[in-house]
């Protein structure tokens, strides 16, 4: 087993492990990390820098065992319609991700995980609209849905930055482990052949 895949999925089990440890801990636990969840990241950066069936397993996995862990607790179905849109948004920012692909350095990464948040932030909470019988309809409900939510929640504006300051953390902490040995492998081939 190569150190890239030990190290890869060392991050895949961490990532599982923030996205829902935190909810077995107890409600202040939640409250204090809601959404600062790994996984938007791992999908964009598994198709940047990962060979695809490497990535698409440990992005996926990673997915699909927290998501069961998550409904699991929650008492959900396996497969309900929000484990769906969660696994369409991951597989958006994985294909992203694969079409950047490694050439990607911290500026495009960094554009590329803000738009990836903004993307799942509105395609999320337009979902949350329209499940969530507690939104009024109409454009003021959705409105309402992408900036203070819920009476009782804190406001899903939160959230996103939230989502925002996760993501950015864990792409950039993917990035330092991954990329540097791509661009040191380049410099070594490089070098070797002259």
């Amino acid at each position: 087993m190569s150190r890239r895949l030990i190290i890869s999925l060392f991050l895949v089990f961490l990532f599982v492990a923030i996205r829902t440890v935190p909810i077995y801990a107890g409600d202040q636990t939640v409250s204090a990390l809601a959404n600062l969840s790994p996984m938007a990241a791992l999908a964009l950066c598994g198709g940047m820098f990962l060979p695809q069936r490497t990535g698409l397993l440990l992005t996926f996995g990673a997915f699909i065992i927290s998501d069961a862990l998550l409904n699991f607790h929650y008492q959900q179905p396996l497969i309900n319609a929000y484990s769906i849109i969660l696994f369409l948004n991951f597989a958006m920012l994985f294909v992203v991700g694969y079409f950047i692909g490694n050439r990607a350095g911290p500026s495009i990464l960094f554009c590329a995980s803000i738009g990836g948040t903004l993307l799942f932030y509105v395609f999320t909470n337009s979902a949350a609209y329209f499940y969530d019988p507690a939104y009024p309809s109409g454009y003021s409900g959705w409105i309402q849905a992408l900036t203070i939510g819920l009476p009782g929640f804190p406001p899903t504006w939160v959230f996103g930055l939230r989502s925002l300051a996760g993501n950015l953390v864990f792409a950039f902490a993917f990035y330092m482990v991954l990329r540097p040995q791509t661009e040191n492998a380049g410099l070594y081939n490089a070098t070797r052949a002259t």
